[in-house]
């Protein structure tokens, strides 16, 4: 098989809320074709925000190994390890050219992530255009280009920046009350999911009309869980649920199927050089989905999620089987992070001095066939302590085996190795 061109497209803060997965009351037909027509992953992120996530994304690797522990803009100054190889860098080393249009936000200064060609525009019109372009300026040579959607983050305001959507009702996730705020705030969101995926459909026709749509392998991922309370900035499963969907004909990411076994936001690199034959960098922590999409393997038995910095520091790391979520808090804090966006938002005021659980728990259990919603915390119990031991031994392994800078001690964030570089000077 030709070296297949690649097309990924990233949404911020969508989660799973798309037609593929189940969500009926927003329209993503170009979505569902791609899910129709390749594979739709069960799939997580490594960490409930964007610039860790996306760093995982590019790096295949966990963010306390590459660096990124919170946000890179602004003052928060996260950023990649030096070393760090990205998936332009990797491909590159498979004779791919690269380009990047829209949001990146996975290194502080985004030409750090090595596109031949960067743009942060993020006008639909002018991406369509600047994308069209670089392909056909060199077309025997094998692209590689990644599409960062603004959408579906909120934006000043607290809403989503769209026309409102409630023509097929509204979907209400079960950890978010059935209010009248909580509502108009989802029918925002709807609307926001609806022109994200219209979007999706502009690149898709941008290959079509130059007939290399079954020639690019297109890949849509988001980031991490959606922007309401519970989900955006914790280690439950609605923080790190994302969509995965990869389309290539003639290879395993075709046929429309939907294995059950867990995939990885770090599964991305993996499967890229399994496609293209790229140069490997040394530390992968993902695999190729490329057995699991051709059923010749079950998936990841464990997910490991985290979460260190986001609007404060508030380092957790957590665990995931088919059957069991444990999760390690590391500081007293509030129990559930609300993102300032999230706080200006409806939903937020529906829920406002309710939010469970409270404080964090040293540890948390959770049932997932019985108590898919993570209410009951079974920590503790003693009829429950060896289900929380073997957990418990998995995620410091996991930790040791990784290099996590939490196991040193609390980990200092840019912002106060300046101020401290600072003070004593």
């Amino acid at each position: 098989m030709r070296r297949p061109n690649i097309l990924i497209v990233t949404t911020h803060d969508t989660g799973r809320f798309i037609e593929p997965y189940g969500v009926a009351t927003v329209e993503t037909p170009n979505l569902s074709r791609l899910a129709a027509e390749g594979i739709r992953f069960n799939a997580y992120t490594t960490a409930p925000q964007c610039s860790p996530s996306r760093a995982s994304l590019t790096t295949g690797r966990y963010p306390h190994a590459n660096g990124v522990m919170g946000l890179t803009h602004g003052e928060h100054r996260w950023d990649l390890h030096p070393n760090e190889r990205t998936i332009p860098q990797t491909l590159r080393t498979a004779g791919y050219r690269s380009g990047h249009w829209g949001v990146e936000h996975a290194a502080r200064d985004p030409q750090r992530i090595g596109n031949d060609c960067y743009d942060n525009v993020c006008d639909i019109e002018s991406m369509v255009a600047g994308v069209s372009a670089f392909i056909e300026a060199e077309p025997d040579q094998p692209f590689v280009v990644q599409i960062g959607l603004t959408e579906t983050h909120r934006v000043s305001d607290h809403g989503f920046g769209g026309s409102p959507f409630d023509a097929r009702g509204i979907t209400v996730p079960a950890y978010l009350p059935d209010a009248p705020d909580t509502r108009a705030d989802l029918a925002d969101f709807q609307g926001c999911v609806n022109r994200a995926d219209a979007y999706v459909g502009r690149f898709v026709r941008v290959l079509e009309e130059r007939e290399l749509l079954d020639e690019t392998l297109v890949l849509f991922v988001s980031d991490h869980g959606i922007a309401f309370p519970r989900a955006k900035c914790t280690l439950y499963d609605p923080g790190v649920e994302i969509s995965l969907i990869a389309r290539l004909p003639g290879s395993p990411l075709s046929g429309g199927a939907a294995p059950p076994g867990m995939a990885g936001i770090m599964d991305i690199v993996p499967t890229l050089i399994d496609l293209t034959g790229a140069e490997a960098p040394a530390g992968l922590h993902g695999a190729s989905l490329l057995p699991l999409a051709a059923g010749a393997s079950p998936g990841h038995a464990e997910m490991f999620v985290e979460k260190t910095y986001h609007s404060y520091y508030d380092p957790m790391r957590g665990i995931r089987t088919d059957d069991w979520k444990y999760i390690r808090n590391f500081e007293a804090g509030l129990g559930v992070e609300v993102p300032a966006d999230v706080a200006g938002g409806g939903a937020y005021r529906d829920l406002a001095g309710r939010l469970e659980p409270a404080v964090h728990a040293p540890a948390e259990l959770y049932d997932l066939r019985s108590d898919p919603g993570e209410w009951t915390n079974l920590a503790g119990r003693p009829e429950y302590a060896s289900v929380e031991s073997e957990l418990e031994a998995k995620l410091a392994k996991w930790m040791r085996e990784t290099g996590d800078p939490l196991l040193d001690g609390p980990v200092a964030s840019p912002f106060y190795r300046r101020a401290m570089h600072g003070l004593l000077q």
